[in-house]
């Protein structure tokens, strides 16, 4: 039998997330059940009279979600038996309140300030997925599953709960049977479905606190106005050990939005020269007063000159790095940053001599890839300024 305790996010055992967390939702996502919160638990000493041996009947534990639907709080008992524990999602880790619970320090703590329930960032997590099929392709669609989302509120006061002590022990051994909080939160916030405001009595063990790093914010703000670039960790080691492991990926990003109680950015890794985003405050970024085009050496092709533009003229020197605009023999073009360049020239399946440059590319995460030079449209040769930045 489980062990729950205030906080623990359950679902009933029919709940996709049961598999992984990274489960996606298909058929009927409005069937799947809510993820709730644990708020209080009953552990009676009760028997089933049926069985011939003492056996414990199952616990029972109040929990809460947010119903979007009708903009409102559902609390509902449930038996131990029904229920599952869901894991809470990775990485988001929920500070706890290690003060006793005593009224002062909690309302110093927590009035004013902004909380969430602590199903906030599994119930953001959720994806739901639709595909359709074309002929022999199919086609699969990924979108935020937000029905059961909480909303972050404002603390308005802290108020003793005063069905604490009802029921609280065993009237034989005087033993604790119920388990829950002390005092509760008065929380205000905006409801849609009735377009007026909402108060509701919360008990502070199943919410957290709602903290937005605003001096973060405004460091990206003027990044993206001054379109300059962000260092964030990424290890990137090069294939077979050519050089010291990188430890920095730099970034162009491109905007910031903000997610229920979370700040998401969203940005061009220059390196795997995809489009990725992060929750601003899972992820160290530095800001640094260059652009891109500062850290630009040379350029081919050449046009601010009228001499003939060479490709097989251009020298490939082992410890630059290079941003290279290349079509591969499937006709697919990429962007990549490379580095370690060989010039060398193999005989092709027909027999022919091509020269190709053998490279570790940052697209392949540090592998070595070969590329024929004559499918190279675009060269970018790097300052020493860009080692120095994603190394250190």
């Amino acid at each position: 039998m489980n062990s729950y305790q205030i906080g623990n996010l359950v679902s009933l055992k029919n709940h996709p997330f049961i598999l992984s967390l990274n489960s996606k939702i298909g058929a009927n996502a409005l069937m799947t059940p809510p993820i709730m919160v644990v708020t209080e638990i009953l552990n009676q000493k009760k028997y089933n009279p049926d069985s011939e041996e003492k056996e414990n009947l199952p616990g029972q534990v109040l929990c809460t979600f947010y119903n979007t639907k009708n903009s409102c709080y559902e609390k509902h008992w449930f038996k131990t038996n029904e229920i599952i524990e869901i894991k809470r999602v990775e990485g988001s880790d929920v500070k706890k309140d290690n003060s006793t619970e005593n009224y002062s320090s909690l309302k110093t703590n927590f009035k004013d300030n902004l909380v969430v329930l602590l199903s906030a960032d599994a119930e953001l997590g959720k994806k739901k997925i639709s595909w359709s099929k074309d002929k022999d392709d199919e086609k699969f669609r990924t979108e935020s599953y937000l029905d059961f989302l909480p909303p972050v509120m404002t603390v308005i006061d802290v108020i003793e709960n005063d069905k604490f002590l009802k029921d609280r022990r065993n009237s034989d051994d005087g033993e604790i049977k119920k388990d829950s909080s002390k005092y509760l939160l008065k929380c205000k916030w905006f409801n849609p479905t009735k377009q007026t405001f909402s108060e509701e009595l919360i008990p502070y063990k199943i919410v957290e606190k709602v903290s937005i790093d605003f001096d973060k914010i405004e460091i990206v703000k003027a990044g993206i106005k001054e379109e300059n670039l962000f260092k964030i960790p990424r290890e990137i080691q090069m294939e077979p050990d050519k050089k010291d492991m990188f430890n920095f990926s730099l970034v162009e990003i491109k905007d910031i939005i903000m997610l229920n109680h979370r700040v998401k950015i969203l940005y061009r890794d220059l390196l795997s020269n995809k489009n990725e985003s992060s929750f601003l405050e899972k992820v160290d970024i530095e800001k640094i007063n260059l652009k891109f085009e500062d850290l630009i050496e040379e350029k081919y092709p050449d046009y601010s000159s009228r001499s003939y533009n060479n490709i097989n003229k251009l020298k490939w020197e082992g410890n630059k790095f290079y941003k290279i605009n290349y079509t591969d023999k499937k006709g697919r073009f990429t962007t990549r940053i490379i580095t370690n360049c060989e010039k060398t020239e193999f005989e092709t399946e027909d027999g022919e001599k091509e020269i190709f440059i053998i490279a570790n590319c940052f697209l392949r995460n540090g592998h070595i890839r070969h590329f024929k030079l004559k499918n190279v449209g675009e060269r970018l040769t790097l300052k020493n300024d860009f080692e120095n930045l994603i190394k250190k």
